[in-house]
């Protein structure tokens, strides 16, 4: 049997995978709402980032990865259109939030189209300046903050009205 030498370039970025893998599926899943989409999602993520891995490495990885993940999404939606969930049916990654928190946050992005929920996943779950999320999704920064001020007051309205009749 050969013997297999793994590279250097290989070493880092399965280490790099390790690492960062549970958190780039909790932001796949607040996209897609989907367990299996989040997981396809940052599967595809990392294919597009290892085929590149040099010029990611340099970049920032978390950064490039992140990219690719919503690009990824956003094809996806392209396709068709996601189905939101009623519940969180099991856990996802380790966190240290519960699951009726997660469960909230994924009720109150359920409504909201997938370029909204794109949007204030980057921003607020992924921390990216507006001018990298207007970059990255092909629009104006101005329409990245109305963007996200709408879905947020939809988001915050939508609450508000479950509050009152919680059903």
């Amino acid at each position: 049997m050969p013997v297999t030498r793994v590279s250097t370039r290989d070493r880092e970025f399965e280490e790099f995978v390790r690492a960062a893998w549970p958190r780039l599926r909790r932001a796949a899943y607040l996209l897609s709402h989907d367990t299996h989409e989040a997981e396809d999602l940052v599967q595809t993520a990392l294919t597009r980032s290892y085929a590149r891995w040099g010029v990611v490495r340099r970049e920032g990885a978390y950064s490039y990865v992140h990219r690719a993940l919503v690009n990824a999404y956003v094809d996806s939606t392209r396709r068709r259109r996601p189905v939101p969930v009623e519940r969180v049916a099991e856990r996802v990654g380790t966190t240290d939030h519960t699951v009726e928190d997660r469960s909230e946050l994924l009720d109150l992005l359920a409504p909201l189209t997938p370029r909204e929920r794109s949007i204030l996943v980057w921003r607020y779950y992924l921390d990216a300046p507006e001018k990298d999320v207007a970059e990255r999704l092909g629009v104006a920064p101005g329409t990245v903050r109305s963007t996200a001020s709408r879905a947020l007051a939809r988001a915050r309205a939508d609450r508000t009205d479950q509050e009152r009749d919680p059903r």
